[in-house]
């Protein structure tokens, strides 16, 4: 199947996922955020050990007994939550792209940021695809970093890592879904809403 702008013949919407309205969803989805960062944190310092177990006790010192170290270490980690989201949003943004040759929409709702596609109706795989995209290139990326760079930089490519696989719950419940899907469905992305259609066979036969 082939994305289009077009929802085929036969195809009813199946279900919809609507932060914009649904606030319990979207509560529940930074509350497992939450978890997700210190998962994800124990993953890639365990695999930081792996790769560079004579580096790592150097590489991580934080100073917390600097007023100015602190402040600095709190800025660091403003800005690198802001790399993140862009990072995140911009491989979504990529993929989406690279499936449809149209421009995706970006934005930042306060508790979220997204990039969309809401003309049109990826079908399942692809749409995975692009759902998975920024946890798996970025982590990739990222363990990639740390096998070449300076210890000093072991403390923000982590952080940076960790950030973007805990703003991955979204996509992880989305992946999830969609899993549980036939191949033939299809998704459409508006951003603060997706929404799943399936084939109707019931209706197909009438």
């Amino acid at each position: 199947m082939q994305p289009t702008k077009i929802l085929p013949e036969g195809y009813s919407q199946a279900g919809i996922l609507d932060l914009s309205s649904n606030r319990p969803v979207l509560i529940w989805l930074n509350i497992a955020g939450l978890g997700l960062f210190f998962l994800f944190g124990w993953i890639f310092l365990q695999i930081l050990i792996m790769l560079r177990p004579l580096d790592v006790s150097e590489g991580l010192v934080v100073n917390l007994s600097n007023p100015v170290s602190i402040v600095l270490s709190c800025i660091v980690f403003i800005l690198l939550n802001i790399l993140m989201i862009i990072l995140h949003e911009a491989a979504h943004g990529v993929f989406f792209w690279a499936f449809t040759r149209s421009c995706p929409e970006f934005a930042f709702r306060g508790l979220y940021a997204y990039a969309a596609l809401p003309d049109w109706y990826l079908p399942r795989n692809m749409y995975l695809v692009t759902c998975l995209a920024p946890l798996v290139l970025i982590s990739l990326a990222g363990i990639l970093l740390l096998v070449f760079v300076p210890s000093k930089f072991f403390w923000s490519i982590l952080v940076l890592m960790t950030l973007n696989a805990s703003g991955a719950a979204g996509d992880f419940l989305v992946a999830a879904w969609l899993l549980l899907q036939p191949p033939t469905c299809l998704a459409n992305d508006r951003g603060d809403a997706f929404s799943l259609f399936r084939f109707d066979t019931r209706g197909s036969t009438q």
